[in-house]
């Protein structure tokens, strides 16, 4: 068979995509094998976060706790 000069290019074209597609699957699927240390820091991050604003929400309460305490003893006293 015979190929004349735009059968050549009409495979070259053909065969361009398909190694562009190839490529950009390969890029998906090198993309998604991150590990998981990134995402892991992440986590561990977020983790230390919250529990710094749960002990941090415990001591404003205890603090709220014993001033609203004070003031009722307070308020006791200037009632007698």
């Amino acid at each position: 068979m015979k190929l004349n000069t735009a059968a050549v290019l009409r495979e070259g074209h053909h065969l361009k995509v398909r190694e562009a597609e190839e490529a950009k699957v390969l890029k998906d699927y090198e993309m998604n094998l991150r590990d998981d240390d990134e995402f892991n820091k992440w986590k561990k991050e977020m983790n230390e976060k919250d529990e710094i604003e749960r002990l941090e929400h415990i001591a404003m309460k205890k603090i709220e706790m014993e001033l609203a305490r004070e003031e009722a003893i307070q308020a006791q006293k200037n009632k007698y």
